[in-house]
């Protein structure tokens, strides 16, 4: 097939390369949507097909057939008193952003299809021009989190569905205010932050129980010596998909700022080995955890990468060259931010000559499946057999080859089954 590789700059100049080769994948492309500061694409449907955004004018929403649609006139993108991000639903068909509703912001879900604006509505109070506004939303559209403002500028994280309206989440720290980063697909685990006393974000996990009610847990890290106490994490960004793992901000005392994730099962964990010193950010994943996209450093400054169970982290722009896509010179894909259900999409902001683009970048389909290279390398060998052994008998997702939900014999025997390169 021939892989074709767009990149529109602007508006005004749009640059065109195209390269022949041949690959059993479909569809690899990087598209660079055009040289503007402060554009994210924050949000990617789960066949990859439709992304979504904003930059310092508005929210947008792209596809190949439209390319780039600004949503101008209605919308209200994060920054000036107003926060939240774009999220898009799992068929493409709705994404979150913000309205003006009566000279205020208000999250809102946008109707692709129809142009149909849906604002959530608020509890009646504002601070600056913002009543809330959404963080994260689940691939049905069901489920809303962000944050809301009570009387008084006082700010609470929040879960809302059409059916029971708004659940605030509570704070673990009198009168201090939470926020909702990310929810689970079916809505019951939620991850974001909780304000101290002296003003630090602390990583925070909310769990629905029997009653409809969220109950919070703080995320800590152990001891770093010569404490004794618990450190406290940075604020969580990212969730499962099937809500079992939370992934945070890394601490520069912790692992030299590696990022990190959370169960109930395990507790904390650093995410090792790290290529970077610098701070590790988690920004999405994919429903078991097995997928991860993230940076190292403000603004992507260490790289962008993705993180593959068994095999840990690649470089972003390595990976896409493994995948069968070309990088032009000199263009880094820094700043991952999300990642589609099916693992073959990646949108976030590209950093080059041009200064920044948000881009989409299509990887096509990995066609056969191979289970059991664990690693991802397209051979099950020894390496998949040793990650196998070290995960044994847990639940980790990445290793539990055949899906019961552990680690084991069974597992092991499909990589025995299986040895030698995947086939072609």
């Amino acid at each position: 097939m021939k892989l074709t590789l767009t990149i529109q700059l602007s508006s005004s100049a749009a640059i065109i390369l195209a390269a022949s080769s041949t690959f059993s994948a479909q569809a690899q492309a990087l598209h660079l949507l055009g040289a503007v500061p402060y554009s994210y694409a924050t949000g990617v449907s789960d066949d990859g097909t439709v992304a979504v955004g904003y930059d310092s004018g508005s929210y947008w929403y792209w596809t190949e057939a439209t390319w780039v649609v600004q949503l101008t006139g209605f919308t209200l993108p994060p920054g000036n008193g107003v926060g939240g991000s774009g999220r898009v639903r799992g068929d493409g068909s709705q994404m979150s952003c913000s309205t003006l509703v009566n000279a205020k912001a208000e999250g809102t879900i946008y109707d692709i299809l129809t142009t149909e604006t849906s604002p959530i509505g608020s509890l009646g109070f504002n601070c600056d021009i913002e009543r809330c506004g959404i963080w994260d939303m689940s691939p049905d559209a069901q489920h809303c989190v962000g944050l809301i403002w009570n009387n008084g500028c006082a700010a609470s994280g929040f879960h809302w569905n059409s059916t029971e309206g708004f659940k605030l989440l509570p704070s673990s720290y009198f009168f201090k205010p939470t926020r909702a980063n990310a929810v689970s697909n079916n809505g019951n685990v939620i991850a974001g932050w909780n304000d101290d006393y002296n003003g630090y974000r602390q990583g925070a996990m909310w769990t629905r129980n029997a009653a409809g009610n969220y109950i919070e847990t703080l995320m800590t890290s152990p001891p770093i010596p010569p404490s004794t106490v618990p450190s406290k994490c940075r604020e969580a960004m990212a969730i499962s998909g099937n809500g079992q793992w939370v992934y945070g901000l890394g601490k520069s005392t912790v692992d030299s700022g590696a990022a990190w994730r959370w169960s109930a099962a395990t507790g904390y964990q650093s995410i090792l080995p790290s290529p970077s010193t610098s701070t590790g950010y988690v920004t999405d994943a994919n429903f078991d955890g097995s997928l991860l996209v993230g940076f190292f450093g403000m603004l992507g400054g260490g790289g962008g990468f993705i993180w593959i169970g068994g095999r840990g982290y690649v470089d972003l722009n390595a990976y896409a060259l493994e995948r069968g896509v070309t990088i032009p010179a000199k263009v880094f894909l820094s700043m991952p931010l999300a990642i589609s259900a099916d693992g073959n999409t990646i949108t976030g902001t590209a950093f080059g000559p041009f200064g920044s683009s948000p881009f989409v970048l299509h990887l096509g389909s990995k066609t056969p499946q191979c289970p059991a290279d664990v690693n991802g390398d397209g051979t099950v060998g020894a390496q998949d057999l040793a990650s196998v052994l070290s995960f044994w008998e847990t639940t980790e997702p990445s290793n539990d080859i055949n899906g019961d939900g552990i680690v084991n014999a069974q597992d092991m025997a499909m990589i025995l089954n299986a040895w030698g390169d995947c086939a072609p």
